[in-house]
């Protein structure tokens, strides 16, 4: 369960799966590639662009309007977590 400014966060598992393995390290940049073995499995076949909707779904649940990402795109590179309130 997630919490978002005391609020439980809607995720679904792929969601939760991407915010516990970018939470994981905070300062580490993923790359498309990294997050699909991680989340997906290694053998997961099919456009690497799904990572970047479920990123996009993630934001919507767990930023605050008005506020800056807790989630930052690094570009060419990947995605890393910022700071972030939330609480497991």
């Amino acid at each position: 369960e997630v919490t978002v400014a005391g609020v439980v966060a809607d995720l679904t598992r792929i969601e939760f799966d991407l915010l516990d393995v970018l939470s994981a390290n905070p300062k580490v940049v993923y790359n498309r590639q990294q997050l699909l073995d991680r989340v997906w499995g290694p053998g997961w076949f099919g456009d690497d662009h799904v990572v970047d909707v479920h990123i996009g779904n993630l934001r919507k649940k767990i930023d605050t309007v008005g506020s800056a990402s807790r989630i930052e795109t690094v570009r060419g590179v990947g995605y890393t977590m910022l700071k972030a309130n939330l609480s497991p």
